[in-house]
């Protein structure tokens, strides 16, 4: 379960059209890279529902922060054209995402390294005096207008090292519905309200499916469903989850 990075698999495309867009993205990818000799991350995100190419380190990054956020419901890392449609062109490279949180508000997010942050929120200012004033295009509420900076995002650095190899088990369980799998782990973790990771996989023993009980746990992770010492420790076998206090 490794991700890719400078490469393309034809093997990765189930048909034409999906090995033409994952051409696409990866040639918008490049070119935006320029003569740069970055590094480009090809990966899936679980909250956007498809494969997105990233051309820089901060915006995978980011991605690893937002799939780890158990307030994010939704993610369009590709929100240009929304942008330009609210409020014209002049803001649509300050938007690197909009996102949608658990209490139904849209955010607009700007990431950026701390020492360009005094000029961001003077865009920010700017920004969100045209969104007051103008109507959403198709009735879209209005998105709050967010700055998280890289050291931001790195205040927890184990969280986005783990979300790094997590990240890998959710690409590979994409096509699976998994919610028996998912209500099994509950299940386990109801009766013993604490279980390691290597007992989740033990769910599957036996069978060719143990992989899939440690995708069902990742993605009711996601959703904020436990608490877990993944943020803390580097993620391995001994991983722990368990119920949250105050949980029925």
């Amino acid at each position: 379960m490794k991700y890719r990075t400078d490469e393309f698999s034809s093997k990765a495309s189930t048909s034409t059209r999906l090995g033409v867009r994952m051409r696409s993205q990866l040639a918008d990818a490049y070119k935006a890279r320029g003569h740069s000799t970055g590094k480009i991350w090809y990966q899936y995100s679980a909250k956007a529902r498809r494969d997105i190419a990233f051309g820089s380190e901060i915006d995978y990054l980011h991605f690893l922060y937002v799939e780890s956020s158990f307030d994010v419901i939704q993610v369009d890392c590709t929100p240009e054209l929304k942008v330009q449609r609210a409020v014209g062109r002049s803001f649509v490279e300050y938007i690197n995402a909009e996102i949608l949180v658990a209490n139904s508000d849209v955010v607009w997010r700007h990431v950026c390294s701390a020492n360009k942050t005094e000029s961001a929120r003077s865009r920010q200012s700017q920004l969100q005096v045209l969104l007051q004033n103008c109507d959403m295009p198709d009735g879209a509420p209005t998105p709050r207008v967010e700055i998280l900076t890289h050291e931001d995002m790195l205040a927890a650095p184990q969280r986005i090292r783990n979300w790094h190899s997590v990240a890998a088990w959710l690409a590979a369980g994409r096509d699976w519905a998994l919610t028996e799998e998912q209500l099994e782990v509950a299940a386990l973790i109801r009766s013993k309200k604490r279980v390691e990771f290597q007992e989740v996989l033990g769910l599957g023993k036996g069978t060719d499916r143990d992989d899939l009980y440690g995708v069902a746990i990742f993605r009711s992770m996601q959703a904020g469903a436990y608490s877990s010492n993944l943020f803390d420790v580097p993620f391995s076998m001994r991983t722990f989850f368990s119920e949250k206090q105050g949980s029925v």
